[in-house]
């Protein structure tokens, strides 16, 4: 082509940048459709651990069907069974985790760690990572955020709840895997002794803040 008696040249650097932008604009919809399906198949996949129970509730095929999605589609995400799973798990317990945190504001340090005895939100996150280490995992976390809730503790020294004599570390893993166990076992318990979970909650949370109120007076010798 001639423009004015001059040749004009092909504008490839448009062309180029037309090409990028489409890749570009390709790219961030193949990604965005990624977590879209993703999030899909834990949604699906937490609904039937809650309807059917943790151990019969991950069936893949009825999760893809749910999703509605082919059941490939999981293992391309994911990769197996156990890291569907452990996404569910991440995905629970940061919502939880921003539940109980703007629950527990100017809370005191006793009425922080009674709370989740009476949280239903709580349990299923220990249930989750129970039947992950059932299956073989073993690089659970049982104690995830350790370091801000060893950092709390020693807030709660500061403040004078804890006397500093005591082991912050031992603590934490006394708290956690109390709640743990009883999150697990607390249906079954209630059951055990004939009452019902909510009467239990508050009877085991009685215990619990005779214990840490002790928790301001040095251990024993």
């Amino acid at each position: 082509m001639t423009d004015g008696g001059l040749i004009r040249k092909p504008d490839w650097r448009s062309r180029e940048g037309v090409a990028r932008e489409s890749s570009g604009s390709m790219a961030t919809k193949t990604k965005r459709n990624r977590a879209e399906t993703e999030g899909r198949l834990i949604g699906v996949a937490l609904d039937l651990i809650r309807r059917n129970g943790v151990l019969a509730g991950l069936n893949l095929r009825e999760v893809a069907e749910g999703a509605g999605v082919n059941r490939g589609n999981i293992y391309h995400y994911f990769g197996s069974r156990r890291e569907l799973l452990r996404a569910a798990i991440t995905h629970r317990f940061e919502a939880v985790v921003e539940s109980i945190t703007a629950d527990r504001r100017g809370a005191s340090f006793i009425e922080r760690r009674l709370r989740p005895f009476r949280s239903a939100d709580t349990i299923r996150d220990s249930q989750l990572r129970a039947l992950l280490v059932i299956d073989g995992d073993d690089t659970v976390d049982p104690m995830p955020r350790y370091e801000a809730a060893l950092s709390r503790l020693r807030q709660d020294v500061i403040d004078g709840d804890i006397d500093r004599a005591h082991d912050l570390e031992a603590l934490q893993v006394a708290l956690s895997s109390l709640l743990r166990g009883y999150r697990i076992f607390r249906e079954s318990y209630a059951k055990r002794i004939d009452t019902d979970a909510g009467d239990l909650d508050d009877r085991v949370a009685a215990i619990v803040r005779t214990w840490l109120e002790a928790m301001a007076k040095p251990p024993e010798t």
